[in-house]
């Protein structure tokens, strides 16, 4: 199960993302190690959108109000990517589902592919491994949109916000 395309006037951008990545990898044959490369970077960020998406479900939806409008857009941009893979590490230690915890180890694994196929020019990827991953990463998404949206929003809390030390 697959979140919609829409919510509230929004376009959500993870499932674009796979598909993409998708698309990039129909015919393996014809696949450049640019397109490898790509799919791998689309794949982390469907993950990563669909962790900032979780943020805002719970806000509802009012796409001609303002302040939802800002509320969503504010949100949605909380998470950080060092901040996301630093908490996804830490979720094993917490109450979170098999779910919860199979999406945190698979967004921990394509940020560090991720960060090889935009940045190492000399990383090689494997249309097996790409395609593997996206089979993965399919399998994450739908754990984690079957979860319950109470645990969705409590995890994307968890990898987004940056809670204060005290004294």
């Amino acid at each position: 199960m697959l979140p919609p395309t829409k919510w509230g006037g929004c376009t959500l951008l993870s499932n674009q993302f796979l598909r993409t990545a998708e698309a990039r990898l129909k015919r393996p044959i014809e696949c450049t190690e640019a397109d490898l490369r790509r799919a791998t970077s689309d794949l982390y960020y469907a993950m990563f959108h669909r962790a900032c998406e979780a943020l805002v479900e719970p806000i509802g939806a009012d796409p001609d109000n303002v302040a939802f409008l800002e509320t969503y857009r504010t949100l949605y941009r909380l998470p950080d990517h060092n901040y996301l893979e630093k908490r996804c590490r830490e979720v094993k230690d917490h109450a979170f589902s098999n779910s919860i915890g199979n999406f945190s180890r698979h967004v921990i694994v394509l940020k560090n592919k991720r960060q090889d196929a935009d940045y190492d020019p000399l990383t090689k990827f494997a249309i097996s491994a790409v395609e593997n991953d996206l089979t993965q990463t399919r399998a994450a998404l739908q754990g984690f949109n079957e979860t319950d949206a109470v645990e969705r929003a409590r995890f994307a809390y968890f990898v987004s916000l940056r809670g204060r030390k005290l004294d």
